[in-house]
């Protein structure tokens, strides 16, 4: 069973925010699958106004640590597209 939606991957897709894991699981890029879960999770639970302050700390933590990532994979798609590097 997939985590994610089909409008979820959709979007994640796009925002170069998802990839798969060493088992071929789909995490969020920088999460771990654990973390990708208890992301979703939390935020599927907020976005249904479900308020769950204990767990805020922990999905700031993560969101910040795929936000990070996910800056990076564009950062080097970014600097592929325009500077054509040579790779050796």
């Amino acid at each position: 069973m997939s985590i994610f939606t089909d409008a979820d991957r959709t979007s994640l897709v796009e925002m170069r925010a998802l990839t798969t894991d060493s088992a071929g699981r789909e995490v969020l890029v920088g999460l771990t699958f654990e973390e990708t879960v208890f992301y979703m999770e939390y935020t599927n639970k907020r976005m249904q106004g479900y308020k769950d302050r204990p767990n805020s700390k922990r999905y700031l933590q993560l969101h910040e640590k795929h936000e990070l990532a996910r800056l990076e994979v564009l950062g080097t798609e970014i600097f592929v597209r325009n500077e054509k590097p040579t790779f050796q």
